[in-house]
Parts: C-alpha cells; sequence; structure tokens
C-alpha cells in the first residue's frame, strides 16, 4: 500500500506481508495515533506490517488494536481506523456487516434441553431449518431487501439480486455459527454468527477494484457507503430470521414469547463504517463499546461466549474486541491440530467434531483469557458468560 493507500498493483489481493524489524515496531508503537491494548511484542509480524501501512496515511486521524488482532486485509482484523474525509472498503472487508445476535431466553435448561435427546432434536432441526456451508434455499422461501448499487453499475446490481433471496437465513461457514449456551443460573441463551453471505462479498469486491480508499463526499465515496449500509440492513436481517427459526426449534417456546425475545435481541456487527461528521469510523473484527451498550464476545466452541457491557472508552475509538482471535491459520490448523485432541476438547458438548471443521478447533484460537484481561474494566465490563451445549458451524 503506497502513501495514499492505493495498491501498487491495483489487483484485488493483498500484497506480500514482510517482517517488521524490532526497530520498526518499536516506532510504530511510540505513534501517538496509535492505541494498542496490548504490548507491542505481542502483535505478529504481519499485522505490524498492516499496522505501518495503516499510519502512513496522511488520511489517518488515530487507530486502535484490539487484543484479539491478527492478520488481515488492508486493515488488520481487530483494528479500528479513524480517517479523515476519507472512507475504505478495504478496511471493512469482505464480510461487510457481520456480526452477532444474542438473546438470553430466561429459560432454564431443564426446562428447554433437560436431557440428551431434547438437545439431539434441537440440534436435527436447527440443521433441517437452516442451510450451512454453501448450501441456499430454494426460490421464493425468503425475501430479501431490494437492492440497486449506488453506484450505477447494472452488472453488480444483478450478482448482488441474483443470491439476495436464496441466502436469505443461510448460515455460511468458516468462523460463522450458531451456539446454544447455558450461563451460571442455568439460563439457555443463544448466540449467532453470521454476516451478509455472497450478496455483501460482490459488494466489497467490486468496490475494492475500484480502489482502496474514496473521498467521502464524491460519488464513489457516498454509493460505497450506501451499498454498504444496504449489506450491513442484509446481514441484520439474516441474522434475525435465523434467530427466530432456531427460537421456534423450540418446542416450549410460544408465537407470543419468540416475539419478545426477538425485541430484546443483543446485536453487534464488527465490519462497517461510520459517518461521524467529517471522519468515518472503521472496525474490521471489532465491536462497539459505546458506554452502556451491550456486547458480545465468543472465545471458540468449547469456551463460550461472554456478554458485555461497554464503557465508552474514546481513547480506544469506544471498541472492543470480537472474539478470542485466531492464533492458527485455517491451512497451519489443519496440518497440525489432531484430530482426536479436537474431539476430546469438545467431549460433552453436541457439535461436529469431522475434519472438515477442524480448522474451527478450539486451539485454533488465542486463549480467551488474555483476551478478556486486556480490556474487561478498560473497554468494557463483562456480565455473563454461556457454556456451550449446542453448536452449529458449516
Amino acid at each position: 500500500m503506497n502513501r495514499r493507500g492505493q495498491n501498487r498493483t491495483g489487483e484485488d489481493r493483498p500484497e506480500p506481508a514482510g517482517t517488521a524489524s524490532p526497530r520498526q515496531t518499536r516506532d510504530a508503537a511510540k505513534d501517538t495515533r496509535l492505541a494498542l491494548t496490548l504490548p507491542p511484542d505481542a502483535i505478529d509480524d504481519k499485522a505490524w506490517e498492516q499496522i505501518e501501512n495503516v499510519l502512513s496515511l496522511d488520511c489517518l486521524v488515530r487507530l486502535a488494536i484490539m487484543p484479539d488482532v491478527h492478520a488481515g486485509y488492508d486493515l488488520c482484523i481487530g483494528g479500528v481506523a479513524l480517517l479523515e474525509g476519507t472512507i475504505s472498503p478495504g478496511f471493512v472487508g469482505y464480510d461487510i456487516g457481520c456480526g452477532m445476535c444474542h438473546v438470553n431466553t430466561g429459560r432454564t435448561v431443564d426446562e428447554l434441553l433437560p436431557d440428551a435427546l431434547s438437545r439431539q432434536r434441537l440440534f436435527d432441526r436447527i440443521l433441517h431449518d437452516i442451510p450451512v456451508g454453501t448450501d441456499m434455499r430454494g426460490p421464493g422461501e425468503f425475501d430479501a431487501p431490494r437492492f440497486l448499487s449506488a453506484s450505477g453499475d447494472k452488472g453488480l446490481t444483478a450478482s448482488v439480486v441474483a443470491k439476495a433471496a436464496r441466502q436469505m437465513a443461510t448460515l455460511g461457514g468458516g468462523n460463522h455459527f450458531i451456539e446454544v449456551g447455558v450461563n451460571s443460573r442455568s439460563e439457555v441463551g443463544i448466540t449467532l454468527h453470521s454476516g451478509s453471505r455472497r450478496p455483501g462479498w460482490d459488494i466489497a469486491a467490486w468496490y475494492m477494484r475500484q480502489g482502496r480508499l474514496f473521498a467521502l463526499r464524491t460519488p464513489m465515496g457516498q454509493a460505497y457507503l450506501k451499498d454498504m449500509q444496504w449489506a450491513q440492513e442484509y446481514a441484520l436481517a439474516n441474522r434475525r430470521a435465523m434467530l427466530a427459526l432456531v427460537l421456534k426449534a423450540f418446542p416450549s417456546l410460544d408465537e407470543a414469547t419468540i416475539s419478545h425475545l426477538l425485541a430484546s435481541t443483543i446485536n453487534e456487527n464488527h465490519n462497517h463504517a461510520e459517518v461521524d461528521g467529517a471522519n468515518v469510523l472503521h472496525r474490521k473484527g471489532a465491536t462497539p463499546a459505546a458506554s452502556g451498550q451491550p456486547g458480545i464476545i465468543p472465545a471458540n466452541q468449547r469456551d463460550g461466549v461472554y456478554i458485555t457491557r461497554g464503557l465508552g472508552n474514546a481513547y480506544y475509538l469506544s471498541s472492543a474486541s470480537h472474539g478470542a482471535g485466531r492464533v492458527m491459520s485455517r491451512q497451519k490448523a489443519r496440518a497440525h491440530i489432531e484430530q482426536k485432541t479436537f474431539e476430546r476438547q469438545m467431549h460433552g458438548i453436541l457439535c461436529r467434531t469431522d475434519k472438515g471443521v477442524l480448522d474451527e478447533a478450539p486451539d485454533a484460537y488465542k486463549p480467551i483469557a488474555p483476551v478478556l484481561a486486556a480490556q474487561d474494566g478498560l473497554l468494557v465490563d463483562v456480565v455473563d458468560h454461556f457454556r456451550p451445549v449446542v453448536v452449529i458451524k458449516g
């Protein structure tokens, strides 16, 4: 990335990552625009290179780095960048609006999931009702919000419309999940992680081919903002539709109860841009944490989900981590994690443990304790924890 944020090649891919020297790392850490939640030497070299690239931008106002930081695309995962008068598709990423919903049912595990049979029925029902991985819905099953690209590009509009309805209420794969857990009061909670699916990817890819940074008030900057906001709303509608289906999979929850629970759902997306006067705040793999704002920080599929309350720390751009953060790439996880270890770690949790999801094993992620410790009382207060009993992954 050059001084103005454009890839020199102009190609739709990240430039090769190098290795930051200790001196470069020390120098970058001294930049007064940089707010770190972890020691500089705890950040991997590829993520440091991305941090340094962002610090080289004239339009950067502030950059906050969350404790789950790892290398991403343009902006590192766990990065929050405030840019003056500038919006960046690369700083939002491909899965626009990806995020999490959580609801505490208020019902106990003895009421909703009293035995192994009830958990198996729930697991089977969810997989029956919600397509996962690359599966899509049949024509006419769900409606999608109307999309007409603000760019005026007919090809982009057509590609988004072609998938929008068929991928509504679908989970996807990778780190997307549906998790049913239990807290210390034996209450059942449901957490769902998914995004804007292929429609969001197509929007992101099209704009990233046009450039990496757009002046906000230009036609291209305004077009990206509008299309990105559509993808955010699509992602939220996708999560809410799936959450409704999960709640309906519990036989004892009636329609009135389900409607009430949907209205009380926590929602946080962690790939977005927000206009703040003349500036634009970008979060990639980071969640809003305004004062009093409810939040969700998942660990891994063994260790569950933490519910938080934001503290509105402006020094860190009122943000928090979106999870534990990966410590292994998917390729490395598949090569180094033992299948038997994965199966043993997930004992007692109804979930997939086959080779197809080995790259989502607990050991592929950072331990959650230090990630929480780095932000508990600083960025957020941790207020609840749900341990998983049923996990769905694609």
